[in-house]
């Protein structure tokens, strides 16, 4: 990656947006690209800290150890996300590890290199100290954000559904208003019969036709179909099961895109599980229905 593209990618940052062009591209130099294999971790829960990665491209896994045993899994960055910033400037250990979910590119910055940057141009580093407390600071927001919205959902998730289309429409009408900015969204279901995903709820401006949708022949749980619309593919492991596309009004940076992925399929996760127990329920209701018939007296 050429210096200045790298320039403006840390331009967007808000741990370096406030620095002038000169100190940028010193930063940039410092910067050491690094690709990792889908499934391979690059930050691992225990071990001394001391780098920050750039996600270039790809997603990003960050789990924590369980006591019992095994990983819990805190959350999904995508591009144009920071991983690490605060173990720039400590000394200790990873409080969580970080794995690549697909193939993934980053740019990593060692702390003592940052360290060294810093001690050259002061007024740079209070510059950095600031955006530091601005990325602290949004990210509580974000977190408060988060469970606003995951409360919604569990309110929405334990009361019964009747179909899985009244779950997925109930569910766009509580999801869309917490994105950031203004956004339009529809939801389908999978129609099983004809292989093709089925229009049950809208929000906002219509984003194609009504008419059923072929499904795709295999297709990513979560990809942009352009800069501003991001579709998402729920499947259980036997089978497709609803489709979300959701598209922002105005033009949307890296930054943003890469929040509404990591919020969008935190709730797509939690819907697949929410339509398989529809599934569940219904195909339980419908034994009950062929075993009373089975059983009735025939005359």
């Amino acid at each position: 990656m050429e210096i200045e593209e790298r320039v403006r990618r840390l331009r967007t940052l808000a741990l370096f947006s406030g620095l002038p062009e000169e100190r940028l591209r010193a930063l940039a130099a410092l910067l050491q690209p690094v690709d990792v294999e889908d499934g391979r971790s690059f930050i691992v829960e225990g071990e001394r800290s001391g780098s920050l990665y750039y996600v270039v491209s790809g997603r990003v896994r960050i789990a924590k150890r369980l006591g019992e045993g095994g990983e819990k899994d805190l959350a999904f960055l995508g591009a144009g996300e920071t991983i690490g910033e605060m173990d720039l400037l400590r000394e200790g250990t990873r409080s969580a590890s970080a794995y690549a979910a697909g193939p993934v590119e980053l740019l990593c910055l060692k702390s003592a290199d940052l360290r060294a940057w810093l001690d050259a141009d002061p007024g740079a580093g209070s510059r950095f100290y600031a955006g530091m407390a601005e990325v602290q600071s949004a990210r509580l927001r974000r977190t408060s954000d988060e469970v606003a919205l995951l409360y919604d959902l569990s309110q929405l998730l334990v009361a019964p559904q009747a179909t899985a289309a009244g779950l997925l429409t109930h569910a766009l009408n509580r999801v869309t208003p917490h994105l950031q900015g203004r956004w339009s969204a529809e939801a389908r279901i999978f129609n099983f019969f004809e292989n093709e995903f089925d229009l049950v709820a809208r929000l906002g401006a219509a984003q194609g036709s009504d008419a059923p949708e072929p499904a795709p022949a295999s297709a990513p749980e979560s990809a942009w179909l352009d800069d501003r619309t991001l579709r998402l593919i729920l499947r259980s492991p036997k089978a497709l099961l609803a489709a979300f596309r959701f598209r922002a009004e105005d033009a949307v940076d890296d930054a943003k895109r890469a929040e509404a992925e990591r919020t969008l399929g935190a709730v797509a996760r939690l819907l697949t599980s929410a339509l398989e127990n529809v599934e569940h329920r219904t195909d339980e209701a419908l034994r009950e229905r062929l075993r009373a018939q089975s059983d009735a007296p025939r005359f």
